[in-house]
Formats: C-alpha cells, sequence, structure tokens
C-alpha cells in the first residue's frame, strides 16, 4: 500500500510540474535570432537568425550587405514579393521562410565569371573572389548556402550584352547545407539561354531537392572551363527538373548536366520535357542528363522522361579529350529516341586531338517507351575531322533491360562487353555487338 501511495504521490507531483511548462509551437518573432550558430533545416530552430527581412531590413540585398560573414539571413514570405536582384559575395546562410519569392526585377546587373565565356543576369549570384566592373575572379572561396525560396525569372531575356540568365547562380561556392529546397521557375523561352541552376569555379556543393521548371537552355549545370582553373565538384540529388518540350526552340535544352571538367554526383533526379529535335535522329538534339568532357561521374537511380536523348555521355575533345570511367545505373529512361547515348565525335574545327568515351558501365538501367526509330542503348563514333579519329574502347553495357526500341543496341567502339536482358523476361544473352558506322547522331555545341 505505501508503495502505491508513493507512486501516485510521484504521478501527482509530475502532472502538476508539466501542467506548468508551456511549449510554444510557433516561436514569436524575438525568437527567430539567433546567438550564434546556423541549424539544419530539419531540427527545431531552424528559423533562427542573426538578421530577418522584412523586420530588420526591407530588401534583402540590404541585409545581405548589412550581415557579418558567418551569419544566417532569414526572409520571410509576408514581405514579398521581393522585386531584387540578391547578390552575396561573403560566407552567408539565406534562408526562406514559408517560400519566399524573389522575383527578376526588370534591368538587373550583369556580371562575367572568368571559367565562362558568358555574359550573366543572374537573379540570385553567390561567389567568392573579388569583384571589378561586373568581372568576377581570384581563388577566394565563400560559404553560402541558399534554400527555402521561390526564385522567379519573370519570364525576361537577358539585355545586350548579357547572353545568359539564370535563377541561381554559383562561382567559387562550398556550403554546408548547399542549394537545397528551392523552386526556381519562369526564366523565360524566347531565344535565349536561360537556366535554372549553374556552378562554376572552385565550388563543392550539394545541390538537393529543387524544383526547376521554364528554362531554354539548361535546368542544373556544373561546368569547369577546361583545365585553366578549379572545376566544381558537385552532388546533384533528389532535384525534380522540367523543360518546356520546346520542340524548334533557338535550344536545344538539357535537363542536368555535369562537363567540361567538373566532377560529382547526379542521383535521384527526376528529369522530364526535354524535347527540342522534331525529328531526333537527324541532327541536334536535347538531353535529360549529359555527362560532356568530364570523367569519372556518377549517374544513378534517376528517372528521366520525354527526352530526345535520356542520359548522353559525350565528348568531342573540345576543352577536353574524354568522357571517359563513367557509371550510369539503376535509371529508368522513358519515351527518348536514345535512351543511354555514348558518343565520340571528331569534329572539325572543335576538336583538338582524339576524343575518347572509353571505360564506361552501364548497368541495372531500364530503358523503355522508345520514340519512332530509337535505340536503346548507342555507342557512337562520329568522324569529319581531317586530323583527328574517335575513340571508344572497353565500355560495358550490362543488365540492362531495354524495351520498346526499335534497336536495342548499336555499338560503333571496340572491345565492348555487352550482356543484357533486351526484353523483360526473355533471358539473358550475351555477346559482342561488332562495329559499324551507320545511324550516327550529331548534336548541338554545349
Amino acid at each position: 500500500m505505501y508503495r502505491f501511495t508513493r507512486f501516485i504521490t510521484i504521478v501527482l507531483m509530475l502532472t502538476f510540474v508539466l501542467a506548468g511548462c508551456q511549449v510554444p509551437t510557433n516561436p514569436a518573432d524575438e525568437n527567430l535570432r539567433a546567438p550564434g550558430q546556423n541549424q539544419d533545416l530539419n531540427k527545431p530552430g531552424k528559423w533562427r537568425a542573426d538578421l530577418i527581412v522584412p523586420d530588420d531590413y526591407p530588401t534583402i540585398q540590404e541585409a545581405v550587405d548589412a550581415a557579418q560573414p558567418g551569419d544566417v539571413v532569414l526572409v520571410k514570405a509576408a514581405g514579398g514579393p521581393y522585386l531584387e536582384q540578391v547578390v552575396i559575395s561573403k560566407d552567408l546562410t539565406l534562408r526562406g521562410m514559408h517560400n519566399p519569392v524573389i522575383q527578376a526585377p526588370d534591368h538587373p546587373e550583369y556580371f562575367t565569371v572568368q571559367e565562362s565565356g558568358s555574359t550573366w543576369e543572374p537573379v540570385v549570384f553567390a561567389y567568392g573572389g573579388t569583384e571589378s566592373g561586373g568581372a568576377i575572379s581570384g581563388s577566394e572561396t565563400a560559404d553560402i548556402s541558399i534554400s527555402g525560396f521561390i526564385i522567379d525569372g519573370n519570364g525576361r531575356q537577358p539585355a545586350s550584352p548579357a547572353n545568359r540568365t539564370a535563377g541561381i547562380l554559383l562561382r567559387n561556392v562550398s556550403g554546408r547545407d548547399g542549394i537545397s529546397h528551392n523552386t526556381v521557375r519562369n526564366l523565360g523561352v524566347g531565344g535565349r539561354e536561360t537556366i535554372g541552376i549553374m556552378v562554376y569555379g572552385d565550388s563543392r556543393l550539394t545541390i538537393a531537392g529543387n524544383t526547376v521548371s521554364d528554362y531554354e537552355r539548361g535546368g542544373i549545370g556544373a561546368n569547369g572551363d577546361g583545365g585553366a582553373h578549379p572545376a566544381p565538384n558537385v552532388i546533384i540529388r533528389g532535384n525534380h527538373v522540367t523543360g518546356t518540350t520546346g520542340i524548334g526552340e533557338a535550344w536545344a535544352p538539357n535537363g542536368i548536366q555535369i562537363g567540361f571538367g567538373a566532377t560529382g554526383s547526379i542521383i535521384g533526379n527526376t528529369v522530364e520535357d526535354n524535347r527540342w529535335a522534331a525529328s531526333p535522329g537527324s541532327g541536334d538534339f536535347a538531353s535529360g542528363i549529359i555527362v560532356f568532357e568530364a570523367d569519372h561521374v556518377q549517374v544513378r537511380e534517376n528517372r528521366v522522361t520525354n527526352s530526345d536523348t535520356g542520359i548522353d555521355v559525350g565528348a568531342w575533345s573540345w576543352l577536353l579529350p574524354s568522357a571517359d570511367h563513367v557509371l550510369i545505373a539503376g535509371n529508368q529512361v522513358k519515351n527518348a529516341f536514345s535512351g543511354i547515348l555514348l558518343e565520340s565525335d571528331a569534329l572539325d574545327p572543335y576538336s583538338h586531338s582524339d576524343p575518347s568515351v572509353s571505360h564506361n558501365l552501364v548497368i541495372n538501367n531500364v530503358l523503355t517507351s522508345g520514340l519512332p526509330g530509337g535505340v536503346g542503348i548507342k555507342i557512337d563514333t562520329v568522324d569529319t575531322s581531317t586530323e583527328y579519329d574517335p575513340v571508344a574502347l572497353h565500355n560495358r553495357i550490362m543488365n540492362n533491360v531495354i524495351h520498346g526500341f526499335d534497336t536495342d543496341v548499336v555499338d560503333e567502339g571496340a572491345g565492348t562487353i555487352i550482356h543484357n536482358r533486351f526484353k523483360p523476361f526473355s533471358g539473358w544473352q550475351a555477346h559482342r555487338i561488332p562495329s559499324s558506322r551507320t545511324g550516327r547522331l550529331r548534336h548541338h555545341m554545349r
């Protein structure tokens, strides 16, 4: 009896203590300020900040300019839409609360970065380095994270001298939280190069959980410059990228690209509607995912639907000689003219040595519902050069399911190992397919 009475007493005491505690479900504005450390978006305290827009400053750029290196700038949706261009050149976390909208102004400033030959009008531009007259150069890097925004390109085309716009442009940027959970939209289709998220320089980033749409040139990209400067190393994971299916537009769109010496992984993305060519087998084309003149890239577990080419690995020896040692594994490709294309093209005047697409592994992919005249997997060599020859050696095509294409595999390489399941439930076939020179595909300059 004594033990039971003591138990009841303890329970009552705990009840009274807990009843006196109040745990707020939504922090008041005065609780948003952080005494210091940035916190992960998915953990309690994610709204803590050093500066708040519009409470402390009416515009995002004013808050960014006032922030100290390492600060968290929190932007409330209630103060938007924010009609402004945002430029960040210091260590900073820029975080949206309830998806505030940053909309491109009518007359943004334009910039160049030394790793790109283009002139850019970005909506959000984050960079490390030094700026002089809009030109960004130097080896300095910045720790910058951007998350939780709707970035709207306002449907505008870049104005001369700019030839490209980007929802988010990054140069020499590394960030613990990366570029995550943003929506980049309405970038404009009208003859100029518009891109969702683009990365250059000495950048080490994860680009995850973003939704990108309404672009003419590309959804998400990471490009080097052929070796003159450090190139990005990126993880592009879990994004949803949707093109405009703009057959016959000025530019062929690529959903996700790693190119020109950049490295990294493209994992678990959904990529849709990157069509351009009315007859994809006869000329230039768009790609859902492209690895161009970049080695040791992984393309895994993506879903690619409705593209001229589902996954393209290629080299012209334009800036770099090869796209070798690329892993293409566990992807699903549907409604494409070429499901997976490995292309080595020696082209005058672009090639500067023998281009190579070699030692790549294509394994455990499912390719279905090809477009009329389509090829499931193609190793393609094109030679219009008077000096150089295309090379495609010792690629392996293993354990793929190919169904609904007019031709399962075309191999123009040498030493290719092919061991596929060409039709579901039709059994295994292990053999080499002899090289041929038929059915070549060409594509536009990237």
